[in-house]
């Protein structure tokens, strides 16, 4: 049983690699007409980077455009953030007066009339968004995390990929900030993570969007048709409504021939956490997600597990391979280390060299593909922290999938808020 899990595990990680290196990352070589675009940027608590969202916002190249803010229930000055830097003023339209009595006011700015900021009480991120939906008068929603920076070109690049009309939602590439927009010296911690968000978007994402298996859009940025969104319910409650969303979306696409995409062309970035602790509860919160995720749909992905490529690549390769592959991980480094003592399990140790090999080549190779995408991509430092990658991070990956997994089974519901820093980024 251990060999036949170590198999499926690196028959897997293999493919993934062919897979994604089988995927074009095409640039957008034509425009569109731009069609109506509504960007909702939930926030809770957000006042320390706010400012560089919004300053982001307002310098994204795009014409058919309107941003809404929606602050749930902040108490550390977020909406006195946005007050300032908007100029709002109390906006009494004919929507406003159909929304929910949660909703405390809704404001529109002086400075750029296409902006808005629904003040609401707090009731999480997933009611936010639906509240953000009714308020929307756009074609396509885009999601936003309030930490998130959105490349100039971004929803140009996304208008175009929505001239087909066959896609209703696609995910665009995330990028850790602190990498790109920050001057000062980075921290291990910040570095590691930048190359596991570029393995994990220009490798596994990639390696998915190839085999038609997209099972995450990420609530840092994604963009929906709206009136699919409505179709199928909204946002849920929940620890992973962004995946819950995406699989929903691709049991829609499924049912209906359409299609769920990746596009590499556009861009945003993210603040990662900067300590231990705070990487360790983002980290968790996600495992949380997925199994929440997982468990909410598991009528539709286990009963299609063979009929659906992003069934199959959730339960036997997400949930399955790699959860037992975690479990084997440790008592092959159990085994080796008795190997090193007693000397008999070369096998085991032979393994664990091609591993990192495979590894390594994984790496190069995703963050190569970064650098051609993103040219100015400092890949110096991404080389070098290769190493403290496959010694450190991989340990953790194994801790956020057993600390995730024992969590859930005890706390299902509680959402961990990772505290933004207060860094200065060069937007």
């Amino acid at each position: 049983m251990v060999y036949l899990i170590l198999f499926l595990s690196s028959f897997l990680s293999v493919y993934h690699l062919i897979s994604s290196y089988k995927f074009r990352h095409r640039k957008v070589l034509y425009e569109v007409a731009h069609k109506g675009i509504s960007v909702l940027i939930p926030c809770y608590n957000e006042a320390p980077i706010l400012k560089y969202t919004v300053k982001g916002v307002l310098m994204v190249e795009y014409d058919n455009l309107e941003v809404i803010f929606i602050n749930d229930g902040s108490q550390d000055g977020t909406f006195q953030v946005l007050h300032k830097m908007l100029e709002l003023y109390e906006w009494e339209g004919k929507i406003a007066d159909t929304l929910p009595v949660i909703v405390k006011g809704v404001y529109k700015s002086r400075k750029h009339p296409f902006v808005y900021v629904i003040d609401k009480y707090n009731s999480g991120k997933a009611e936010s968004l639906n509240i953000g939906i009714m308020f929307a008068g756009k074609e396509l929603i885009v999601t936003m995390d309030g930490d998130c920076v959105l490349e100039k070109n971004a929803l140009t690049s996304m208008n175009t990929i929505f001239d087909d009309e066959s896609v209703i939602a696609s995910c665009g590439i995330i990028h850790v900030i602190q990498m790109f927009k920050l001057k000062s010296r980075l921290k291990l911690i910040v570095l590691m993570q930048a190359l596991d968000y570029i393995k994990g978007f220009y490798f596994y994402k990639a390696s998915l969007a190839y085999n038609d298996a997209l099972s995450i859009i990420s609530g840092a940025f994604g963009v929906f048709r709206k009136s699919i969104i409505i179709e199928i319910g909204g946002f849920k409650k929940g620890l992973g409504e962004d995946i819950d969303m995406t699989i929903r979306f691709q049991q829609y696409a499924k049912l209906h021939n359409k299609k769920v995409v990746y596009n590499t062309n556009a861009i945003c970035y993210t603040e990662c956490p900067e300590s231990l602790k705070e990487l360790i509860a983002q980290r968790v919160r996600w495992q949380k997600g997925f199994i929440d995720a997982v468990l909410n749909n598991s009528g539709f992905l286990f009963k299609n597990v063979f009929k659906s490529n992003v069934c199959f690549y959730m339960v036997i390769d997400a949930l399955l391979s790699n959860s037992f592959a975690t479990v084997v991980f440790i008592i092959n480094t159990i085994l080796a280390l008795a190997g090193v003592i007693f000397g008999y399990p070369l096998p085991i140790i032979g393994y664990y060299l091609t591993t990192i090999v495979f590894n390594i080549v994984c790496s190069v190779m995703a963050i190569k593909i970064a650098k051609k995408n993103v040219p100015y991509l400092k890949t110096r430092l991404l080389y070098l922290v290769i190493v403290y990658d496959m010694l450190l991070f991989q340990l953790l990956r194994i801790y956020f999938f057993i600390a995730g997994a024992a969590t859930y089974i005890f706390d299902s519901e509680h959402w961990y808020k990772v505290n933004r820093t207060n860094n200065s980024y060069n937007i």
